[in-house]
């Protein structure tokens, strides 16, 4: 028996002296391997790089992301735009979308469109954050913003329309171009009004007497948010 464990290699006896001492039932480590490269972090999941302010104003996609900024403007959440309406001289100014009359109605037919709720007060002016605005609804946007501020350009401002909506963007810098210097922006929208658990009212558009729909106006009514 001696000699047979004077034959035994070295290697041979290394490996049993480990098996011997490794616990019961543990199980065996294996070497660790390097990270394969798909294992990084891909660019998708990171974050998304920032968004530039245009050189102009935005004609692509309305819904796509929007700066963080608006240069000659104030962005501002839903507890400052709440100020400043308990201040007393702001003037809100909605300008999403309108809906649009159905194609298939019959012509001269009455048609209630959906409710608009909105910040209560606010004026609702469709199409001026258009990245191209017909020039009758420039000229309105403008007359309307003059008639409303009484001509002082110091007035505050506040323009919103939808999260993530680039016309509330546009409107805001075109009120800007018209020579307003206290304009802001409120980029959350009525979303974000409405997630302040803040009331709202039922708009009707304003807009140029020639672009005004034939429709059944409904009252505005204000709405507590539950």
């Amino acid at each position: 028996m001696i000699r047979a464990r004077r034959v035994v290699p070295s290697l041979l006896a290394r490996t049993l002296a480990v098996i011997l001492l490794t616990p019961v039932g543990a199980a065996p480590t294996a070497p660790a391997s390097p990270a394969s490269p798909s294992a990084a972090a891909s660019p998708s999941a990171a974050a998304a790089p920032p968004v530039s302010e245009p050189a102009g104003y935005w004609t692509g996609d309305v819904n796509a992301p929007t700066p963080a900024t608006l240069r000659g403007a104030k962005v501002v959440n839903a507890q400052q735009v709440t100020a400043l309406l308990k201040a007393g001289n702001a003037i809100i100014v909605d300008v999403s979308n309108a809906p649009r009359r159905p194609e298939n109605l019959a012509p001269g037919a009455p048609w209630m469109p959906i409710p608009h709720p909105g910040i209560p007060g606010a004026l609702w002016i469709p199409g001026a954050g258009l990245g191209v605005v017909p020039p009758p609804v420039d000229d309105f946007f403008r007359s309307q913003l003059a008639k409303y501020a009484g001509s002082d350009f110091s007035r505050p401002l506040v323009i919103y329309c939808h999260q993530r909506c680039w016309l509330s963007w546009n409107a805001a810098k075109r009120a800007i171009s018209y020579g307003y210097r206290n304009v802001s922006w409120f980029p959350q929208g009525i979303e974000g009004w409405r997630a302040q658990g803040l009331s709202t009212a039922d708009l009707t558009p304003a807009a140029p007497a020639d672009a005004q729909p034939r429709t059944m106006r409904r009252p505005q009514t204000e709405t507590p948010q539950s």
